[in-house]
């Protein structure tokens, strides 16, 4: 498969506990091993950048939510990017994963402003969770970078 043909997944990420970290690489991995025709690229969110979402054909994003609110680097991420990938016209699938300190609501609500702002488009359930994450949360990740590369990789979104 050519490179123009192969389908790119950017995994991008926050974290300060190392929780959602945890949760991106077990998501990276799932994905990887789920499709091997799909290029699956993971990223911090503060050294993420415009090149990397034009390069992508899709985002899942992993945050916390700090005080009510999207964490901070996830913000500086989103903030970076936004007029450079909407001059681009550049619409993107995307997924979300918050793991929580509160109930993430409004974490989510602020998220979803911005990302209808980027014109980008949801393709999944967004995925918020509690306290500290257990086997079946990092399943969850997993299963839903499995399902959003496959979903590339079949031309689904």
């Amino acid at each position: 498969m050519s490179e123009l043909e192969q389908k790119h997944l950017l995994i991008v990420y926050h974290s300060q506990s190392g929780r959602n970290e945890r949760l991106a690489y077990a998501a990276y991995s799932a994905a990887i091993a789920a499709e091997p025709n799909v290029d699956v690229r993971l990223r911090r969110a503060a050294e993420t950048g415009t090149r990397d979402v034009v390069w992508s054909d899709g985002l899942l994003l992993f945050f916390p939510e700090n005080f009510g609110a999207i964490a901070g680097g996830m913000k500086d991420f989103l903030d970076r990017t936004f007029y450079p990938v909407l001059e681009r016209n550049l619409i993107r699938p995307y997924a979300v994963f918050i793991c929580a300190g509160n109930d993430g609501g409004n974490a989510l609500s602020q998220f979803n402003r911005i990302a209808k702002g980027y014109l980008w488009r949801s393709v999944s359930e967004p995925i918020v969770v509690t306290g500290r994450p257990d086997e079946v949360v990092f399943q969850q990740a997993r299963d839903l970078s499995t399902a959003f590369s496959t979903g590339l990789e079949m031309g689904v979104f």
